[in-house]
């Protein structure tokens, strides 16, 4: 079993836990791009995730108070997420970390061909 991070001894404990997680950053960007989504939306949008992990991401982010979830009590009830504006400011970050990746790639790449001799 997977220990769980020491909160009282390292403050962005949670915040690593779920961005670890490959998905979270990806459910994050998806739900940003197309916002108000409903799960099944969500779910055709990110092929290689399954229904159980895509909840599990959901739940955390939504938990975290990353995502905002509205909960229409029509039948069938239907739950639409969105992102919250504590999300947003994640958002700003996450979009800076993109660019570089963009600016950079040629970069990372030409560092992996010649380091990968080694």
């Amino acid at each position: 079993m997977a220990k769980k991070l020491d909160y009282e001894y390292c403050k962005t404990a949670s915040m690593l836990e779920w961005m670890g997680n490959k998905w979270a950053l990806v459910v994050l960007l998806k739900v940003s791009e197309n916002e108000p989504m409903r799960f099944n939306e969500l779910y055709r949008t990110i092929p290689a995730i399954s229904e159980k992990v895509l909840s599990q991401v959901l739940r955390q982010l939504y938990t975290d108070g990353i995502l905002d979830r509205q909960l229409y009590p029509n039948e069938p009830p239907r739950v639409e997420y969105s992102v919250s504006d504590f999300g947003n400011t994640l958002l700003l970050l996450v979009q800076n970390l993109i660019d570089w990746g963009r600016e950079n790639f040629d970069t990372i790449i030409k560092n992996r061909q010649d380091r990968e001799t080694i």
